[in-house]
């Protein structure tokens, strides 16, 4: 963070480990000018009286950031800046299996439902890890699935999915907060993702008018493939208030939201450290008519506890009485009306995930979590499978 006035008071770090951080850096005033100049000439956005928001992106050497920059008049001392800096590499589930963001069955889970082709929202409060997430979850899509990705920055990671042999192409929208006339809106790039063939569809943020475009198309199946976002939203409720009240979407529309994963930071006792964590997940029912909650249409297949720090799966996970895991399985021979082969499936992905971290500890080699190495044990394992049922059916 850079404070206004620039150069009366030093640069704050929020960091991972030791959380805010004040550092010995203090900027000029020239210094911040120029850097809000290259932010407006690199992302071809206005900043001026008239435009005093600047919302954008940012990639050095080692690293890419989230950038805002405010000034007058909107900022009564001038320029001030907040950075919010990426992972310089996409983020993968074994890698949050490992920093205890979520676990191993958790993980296994979250692949099978981005395998059969649901909606899914990325819920969260702000920070608390949503984006990274999705971005994880996205590397569980098949490459032999089309991608589309509709963000107004650019934060998900599609150059390194690009660069892994992903068919993916990457959309950008109009900013909510900065309305650049010469872009086009998240709503109209959404139904345009719609007319570039079949295609899972990735949308950065859920958060205006895109949100109604978003559901028309869902509801009425113009997106047969998985679908994801991120929204602002502590739980499943949450989420439906927001999405039905705030954003405007008919309450019967949100039924095609299948699944909601919550992800929340959690504080230690004594307020010093704070966790990330997979809080849970949830699916949405469509047995309802005007409240969710009170009819019941919210369904926990894994909850947080906090006394083991980790995700439990629910008695509706463990007896196979999910609505939304079990219409998938309808669609594979195999597992129509065989709980047992589900189970035995998304408890094999948990394995392969808890496996691939094991071996990373190991060999002390990290990058066995990176998202070459997810990638291929997604590929090899979708290989695997089809040579087993090949050979015993």
């Amino acid at each position: 963070f850079i404070n206004s006035p620039v150069g009366k008071s030093p640069i704050f770090i929020g960091h991972q480990e030791y959380g805010e951080c004040q550092t010995n850096l203090i900027p000029t005033k020239e210094e911040a000018e120029s850097w809000a100049t290259r932010f407006r000439i690199q992302s071809g956005r206005p900043l001026d009286e008239a435009n005093p928001v600047l919302d954008t992106e940012t990639e050095v050497s080692g690293g890419r950031a989230r950038v805002a920059v405010i000034q007058e008049n909107l900022s009564p001392e001038g320029l001030a800046f907040a950075f919010r800096r990426h992972r310089e590499r996409a983020w993968t589930l074994p890698l949050f299996v490992n920093n205890e963001m979520i676990n191993a069955m958790g993980a296994g889970l979250i692949s099978f439902i981005v395998d059969g082709n649901r909606s899914v929202l990325f819920a969260g409060t702000r920070g608390a890890g949503k984006s990274s997430l999705l971005s994880a979850s996205m590397l569980e899509i098949m490459k032999n699935h089309r991608v589309v990705t509709v963000e107004d920055t650019l934060e998900l990671p599609v150059p390194q999915m690009k660069d892994l042999g992903y068919n993916i192409e990457r959309m950008k929208s109009r900013s909510v907060i900065t309305q650049v006339e010469n872009e086009m809106g998240a709503d109209d790039a959404i139904r345009t993702s719609l007319r570039l063939g079949d295609s899972a569809l990735v949308i950065g943020e859920v958060r205006s008018e895109e949100a109604q475009a978003l559901y028309e198309a869902m509801r009425v199946g113009a997106v047969a493939n998985f679908v994801g976002g991120t929204i602002h939203g502590e739980d499943a409720y949450s989420v439906f208030d927001r999405v039905v009240n705030d954003l405007n979407v008919p309450r019967t529309s949100f039924k095609a939201t299948d699944i909601v994963v919550q992800v929340n930071k959690i504080k230690s006792p004594d307020g010093m450290d704070t966790y990330r964590r997979v809080t849970g997940i949830t699916e949405v029912r469509k047995e309802w008519t005007d409240d969710p909650m009170e009819e019941n249409a919210f369904v926990d297949l894994m909850r947080y506890d906090s006394n083991e720090d980790q995700l439990v799966p629910t008695d509706t996970l463990i007896n196979g009485e999910s609505l939304i895991l079990n219409r998938i399985a309808e669609n594979i021979k195999e597992w129509k009306n065989n709980w047992e082969a589900v189970w035995d499936n998304i408890q094999l992905r948990a394995d392969m995930k808890q496996a691939l971290v094991d071996k990373a500890h190991e060999e002390e080699d990290m990058g066995i979590l990176e998202a070459e190495m997810a990638v291929k044990a997604n590929q090899q394992f979708h290989l695997l499978s089809d040579k087993v049922q090949s050979e015993y059916g």
